[in-house]
């Protein structure tokens, strides 16, 4: 297991999106990224409440590249200092993440929900992008439902050629977030985009649950691959078409050599290409 020690200088910047060191999130990213730091202060683990095994501070428990990556990430920070669990192989890490802390160690944290809605439904890392950036090997990559526009902007970042969509683009609408724009997502359907973009790969992180459009994308879809980021079946992604379609339709060729997830979650990223 890796040790790291590597810490954002500032936990309240927020590169690439709309808050500003003034803005209320910035100042919830920063003011719980400084009290985890004081309760991580000389100690290494905690137990919770029901699990035999101690929680570590995140930030120790992933690659170097993964912090050093998440140190200039906002939506990692404070995650650095959540508790999170490691487990499965070297080669194949599984690392989840605990949105609480036991009582008696001080105020709430900002649960998965409230972070999530902020930045990503998915947990960013280096080796998920580094990953992603191989798959495409040179391709443009279609995000559909793309929301506040997170991954397309880390994506980018990384020099990839990403068009984000999503139906309430440029409307105060969407569910799924709080109103944060991090780059350009533009208007429009899922799966008239899909059809309209065959030389794509097809992207559907975290598609909604018991929605039909990801089934319905995929069936519109006419591109080189797809990469999914999400549950399982049966789990909070999609609906049991879209499994169907996967199955029916597409061949898992890659899953992402560190799954990153909140504790509770099954998501995993996976790319595939046609049968």
């Amino acid at each position: 297991m890796t040790e790291t020690r590597v810490r954002p200088e500032r936990p309240g910047d927020q590169p690439g999106g709309t808050a500003g060191p003034g803005d209320p999130t910035a100042l919830m990213v920063a003011g719980t990224a400084e009290r985890l730091i004081r309760l991580w202060a000389g100690r290494t683990e905690l137990y919770h409440p029901g699990w035999g095994r101690p929680v570590r501070q995140l930030g120790d428990l992933l690659p170097a590249q993964d912090v050093e990556f998440a140190a200039h990430n906002p939506q990692m920070v404070p995650l650095l200092w959540y508790p999170a669990l490691r487990h499965g192989s070297r080669a194949r890490p599984v690392v989840e993440v605990f949105d609480h802390l036991p009582a008696e160690r001080g105020p709430p944290l900002p649960r998965r929900q409230e972070l999530s809605r902020v930045y990503s439904w998915a947990l960013a890392s280096r080796t998920a992008v580094e990953w992603i950036a191989d798959r495409l090997d040179g391709r443009g990559l279609l995000e559909v439902g793309a929301g506040s526009g997170y991954w397309a902007w880390l994506l980018r970042a990384r020099g990839l050629d990403v068009l984000a969509t999503d139906v309430e683009a440029r409307t105060e609408r969407n569910g799924f977030t709080d109103s944060f724009r991090y780059t350009e997502v533009r208007p429009g359907r899922a799966a008239e985009d899909a059809a309209a973009h065959p030389g794509r790969v097809l992207a559907l992180l975290w598609p909604p649950h018991r929605d039909p459009m990801a089934a319905e994308t995929l069936r519109a879809d006419r591109g080189p691959g797809l990469l999914y980021l999400g549950d399982r079946p049966g789990g909070m992604c999609a609906d049991p078409a879209f499994f169907a379609e996967i199955a029916a339709h597409w061949r898992p060729v890659s899953h992402c050599p560190l799954t990153l997830r909140w504790l509770g979650n099954r998501d995993t990223a996976t790319f595939c290409t046609r049968r």
